[in-house]
């Protein structure tokens, strides 16, 4: 397994027993036929590129990783089969039976920071999450034995809490808060003026990342060795590109679950930021 994880860039991994896991949808796993003796193998995908976006996350500016994943796993389970073929196995990404932040602390793997994500020395906390679920032990598998990490949080700086823009994460603090503006950003309908006017503000059709990059970690952190995200990276959204997209380019993208109407409104908003 080390090796086939090593050929795919993905550096960054470790197993849990599902015993120590905080089971948010047990269902997925009485659907695959896991029980609780089964454990799973946390890995982090970095997904930060060279290419900074102007007006998107950086997690948005990337193709979407969910379609990642997919292919990650037809390889993966293909590989398994082959080592292992009286083993269970199955990969989960977001849409997951265990609570992923969690599982990555006690495994090692980072910290959590107070804006409530996944925090790692290495890339900060540009990294997706994803756990290959499986009955098979990790010796069989090559990797490292399950030693129990307690959950940590990150110093608290405070710089995140101070850079955001609606003041979500400091309850001590006296100015007005609002929803985070990633959230605003991915609202349906028309959004308030006041809305309208933070996008403007701080120039974001989808997503923010200001907490992220205001992280002291993220001054240090390093680029994703992973092709897939390296490629077809998205530093602009306006109008024209977005309604250029076929369905199968528009689709292959983080956004897109919102569908064209709501990102052709960020659009339109962020076009009055340049023609003021």
């Amino acid at each position: 397994m080390r090796e086939f994880l090593k050929n795919e860039n993905i550096e960054l991994y470790a197993y849990v027993p599902l015993s120590e896991c905080k089971i948010i949808k047990k269902y997925l796993l009485t659907k695959n036929g896991f029980c609780e003796n089964a454990g799973a193998i946390m890995m982090l995908l970095p997904y930060r590129s060279h290419h900074t976006p102007k007006n998107l996350s950086v997690y948005a500016s990337v193709r979407d990783y969910h379609a990642y994943v997919e292919k990650l796993w037809a390889k993966m389970e293909k590989y398994l089969k082959n080592k292992h073929p009286l083993g269970n196995f199955k990969l989960f990404a977001d849409h997951s039976p265990i609570d992923e932040v969690h599982a990555a602390c006690i495994s090692g793997l980072g910290f959590i920071g107070r804006n409530g994500l996944l925090i790692t020395e290495k890339y900060s906390s540009f990294v997706f999450l994803c756990e290959l679920v499986t009955d098979v032990a990790p010796k069989e598998l090559g990797i490292d034995e399950y030693v129990k990490k307690e959950v940590r949080t990150c110093k608290n700086c405070g710089k995140c809490a101070s850079a955001c823009p609606s003041n979500c994460m400091d309850e001590a603090d006296p100015r007005p808060k609002t929803e985070c503006l990633s959230a605003i950003t991915q609202k349906k309908g028309a959004l308030t003026d006041d809305e309208a006017e933070m996008m403007l503000a701080n120039g974001s059709i989808w997503g923010c990342d200001v907490c992220q990059n205001v992280c002291p970690y993220t001054k240090n952190a390093e680029y994703t060795p992973i092709e897939y995200f390296n490629t077809d990276v998205i530093t602009e959204l306006d109008t024209a590109l977005v309604d250029s997209m076929s369905d199968e380019e528009f689709f292959l993208r983080p956004f897109s679950w919102r569908g064209r109407d709501v990102i052709r409104r960020n659009c339109l908003i962020y076009d009055k930021m340049k023609n003021r």
